[in-house]
């Protein structure tokens, strides 16, 4: 192939020319997530391929939730340079190919949300000091605000980018001091009526059961959740003497957690896998309801819960397996893939689809 000094010719005698190649740097938006937990809250950067760009953090105030939101996304909005959003504000991208700070922000809230008001409903563990959180945040920063329930945005962002990939029906349980839920159905988020939908961990398995957080007794919570297996745990340590839960407490009972019974299961206490089996078939069991009702092709756990890996989670594949099995196939149960990102990658994902217009079917 010729250059411009010495062009080659074609049969015909006429010059051909190098093509000129060109490249373009591609605008990209990056969106901000947050997802407000009860001792810290976590801030990302997201780029549409729901990969984190950068982080923050900021102790959350239990008193004073929304301020506790603006100060971590003071915090990773600084990293970006100062008036990142200023710059970013009109959903443009930089000159330089990316926006240096957040076109939208999504929040994810372990509340009930009101939706598409994105007003907080009722939130047991936090006090968040005006329940219009978005528009508190949208008047800080001048950019369009989403919010969206944690579980709700953990199981899109699953089902985006992680474990649920591929699968238009996606149902995710995230188990940790309780449980929440998020359903992905014909690959749109299914929120219900009023948004309250998914509120998995509040569904009644035993009449008269266990207390839990709620108020109400037998929940799915109070039975398979985090804080259920440390009560479990508790209730019948007096049992065990030879449990290495002794040794990790300093035999006080009283300190034991979720967390610790599974450190101890995964060590070979048998009594902490007993414990995890116990839970996990209750886990089982509330799985088959949620199967029946939504038949998904995939369902998700996250959360620290899935930690517990196979000495939970075996126990409810062969409970939903016992339940189900004989009169349909049974959905593959995963672990999430995301971790602590989800639920601030998949309130990232939710705002860029406001700003890109996107609207729901329900």
């Amino acid at each position: 192939m010729g250059t411009l000094e010495d062009p080659e010719e074609d049969p015909v005698g006429e010059p051909v020319w190098e093509p000129i190649r060109r490249f373009y740097t591609r605008r990209v938006m990056l969106t901000a997530g947050v997802d407000i937990g009860g001792t810290k809250v976590f801030a990302v950067l997201v780029d549409e391929d729901g990969s984190v760009c950068e982080r923050a953090s900021h102790p959350t105030d239990p008193e004073a939730g929304t301020a506790s939101i603006v100060l971590a996304l003071d915090q990773l909005i600084g990293r970006t340079g100062p008036d990142a959003v200023l710059r970013t504000g009109s959903h443009q991208g930089s000159s330089s190919g990316s926006s240096s700070g957040p076109g939208a922000i999504g929040i994810a809230a372990a509340a009930y949300v009101a939706y598409p008001s994105g007003r907080i409903a009722f939130a047991p563990n936090l006090v968040y000091g005006r329940t219009d959180v978005a528009e508190a945040v949208r008047r800080r920063f001048q950019v369009d605000v989403v919010v969206e329930n944690d579980a709700n945005a953990a199981a899109w962002a699953e089902q985006q980018y992680g474990a649920g990939r591929g699968s238009d029906d996606t149902l995710m349980l995230t188990i940790g001091t309780g449980i929440g839920g998020g359903v992905v159905l014909r690959g749109e988020l299914f929120r219900g009526h009023l948004g309250y939908a998914a509120e998995f961990g509040h569904i009644t398995l035993v009449d008269g059961g266990p207390q839990c957080a709620c108020g109400e007794r037998g929940c799915l919570e109070a039975l398979a959740s985090g804080n259920a297996i440390g009560r479990m745990a508790r209730d019948g340590i007096a049992g065990a003497p030879d449990s290495i839960l002794r040794e990790l407490t300093g035999d006080e009972p009283s300190r034991i957690t979720g967390a610790l019974v599974s450190e101890a299961a995964h060590a070979g206490d048998e009594f902490a896998a007993e414990v995890l089996q116990r839970a996990g078939r209750w886990l089982g069991t509330g799985l088959a309801t949620l199967v029946n009702a939504f038949d998904p092709s995939v369902v998700v756990i996250g959360g620290s819960g899935a930690a517990a890996g196979w000495f939970l989670l075996e126990p409810a594949r062969l409970e939903l397996d016992r339940r189900l099995g004989r009169r349909r196939p049974i959905p593959p149960i995963v672990t999430a893939v995301l971790g602590n990102d989800a639920g601030a990658i998949g309130a990232a994902s939710l705002a860029r689809l406001r700003v890109a217009g996107h609207e729901w079917k329900n």
